[in-house]
């Protein structure tokens, strides 16, 4: 196999015991670096399953959080699905779960128990707060993280309005990223300790991580929710342009752009400080020059004339049909069970010299029971017959 084709990640074994969002999305990520990833699901299924609409008995959502894994379905609560998750487990390299704390110690499962059984496993556990805190036992979800870490409250200050649920599952997501970070930094330490370790990720943690307005609490500003360097969205006729060109310290080329010199020199607007406190009727001229143009496009061509960022606001719609969609695969057509294609979001790692990306269809639950256990543990195919005959092994293919 030459450079090229190969993946960052070849040869690792990952185990994702997780569901829903923030844990597939982490093992997603791996699997499409080239690790090996083996979702390991409840009889009951993964609940993201009957999310939204479906082909083939799969739905969109799963499809999108689990393309490329293999699949095997186990019974935790039965003594002999636990045994056989340990023997898994004794193979990994990752294990992957976002259960409450205590869900998967009660399987037996626990970091404690695993790392015993497999000193270099790196076990990452996503969670609402965290192992070490006292509200670890709290349910918690994506939304939860939003509400506790001033997001939903600094959106809504910024925008004069009473906080609002956001369009983003941002808490998952982030925590996913984190995640994926945690374990190979955790992957590259065992390289030269030979040791893995837990990782412990709260979802909450890594979402106040990337505020990046904190630091006018912490370093002793008068802290301002709304006083953050963002994108400014204006209106032009039925359409909004973003520009990420905060008025109060791009006034001068904002004036130019808009050949408004009068205001470049009009006494109020002098410094950051005077524009600061008359932040809104900058907006307002802008705002005014924006309205008069002829089209978004338009403002957006003078914008990047003068060397100023601007961008018409796209429907999601639109941005996946974007030319710029197009020219770096960032939705390629994957086969979606039903002998047709749909298309799925990539993962946006390009190397020059190794691949990366979506690698396959998503499984049916239970789909690779028998080859998963196979070529990870060597089990017999008695074996295997006799762990699904008992309930222990079990699936959901489509019937023939």
């Amino acid at each position: 196999m030459s450079e090229r084709e190969q993946r960052p990640l070849d040869g690792i074994k990952v185990l994702d015991f997780s569901h829903v969002l923030a844990g597939p999305y982490c093992g997603r990520i791996l699997c499409d670096l080239g690790a090996e990833v083996v979702k390991v699901e409840a009889p009951a299924g993964d609940v993201s399953r009957r999310l939204g609409a479906r082909r083939a008995g799969i739905s969109g959502y799963f499809m999108q959080q689990n393309c490329g894994k293999l699949n095997i379905s186990i019974d935790l609560k039965k003594e002999d699905g636990r045994s056989l998750a340990e023997r898994l487990v004794k193979t990994a390299d990752v294990l992957i779960e976002n259960f409450r704390p205590g869900v998967m110690l009660r399987a037996g499962l626990g970091p404690e128990a695993s790392l015993a059984a497999n000193r270099g496993l790196v076990y990452c556990s996503i969670s609402g707060f965290g192992h070490q805190s006292s509200l670890r036992d709290r349910p918690a979800f994506a939304g939860i993280a939003h509400a506790t870490t001033g997001t939903l409250y600094r959106q809504g200050k910024f925008h004069g309005h009473d906080p609002e649920d956001s369009v983003l599952a941002i808490g998952d997501t982030v925590s996913g990223l984190h995640s994926v970070i945690a374990i190979l930094a955790a992957l590259r330490l065992r390289e030269s300790s030979g040791e893995g370790q837990f990782i412990d990720m709260a979802m909450h943690d890594a979402l106040l991580s990337i505020q990046e307005c904190a630091h006018s609490y912490l370093f002793g500003e008068d802290g301002t929710e709304s006083d953050v360097f963002c994108s400014w969205v204006y209106r032009c006729g039925d359409e909004f342009v973003a520009m990420p060109s905060d008025p109060r310290a791009n006034w001068d080329q904002l004036t130019a752009v808009m050949q408004r010199p009068e205001l470049m020199a009009d006494e109020r607007y002098l410094t950051v400080e005077q524009r600061n406190a008359c932040l809104d009727e900058l907006e307002a001229h802008v705002q005014a020059w924006v309205a008069d143009e002829a089209s978004v496009d338009a403002v957006v061509e003078k914008l990047s004339t003068a060397g100023l960022p601007g961008a018409r606001v796209l429907s999601l719609a639109e941005a996946l049909d974007s030319g710029q969609v197009a020219e770096r695969a960032m939705a390629p057509e994957m086969d979606d069970r039903s002998g047709s294609t749909c298309r799925v979001l990539n993962t946006p790692y390009r190397f020059s010299n190794a691949r990366a990306g979506v690698r396959g269809r998503p499984a049916y639950r239970g789909e690779h029971n028998r080859e998963v256990l196979e070529r990870w543990l060597a089990a017999e195919s008695d074996e295997i017959d006799a762990l699904l005959d008992a309930g222990v092994l079990s699936d959901r293919l489509p019937s023939d």
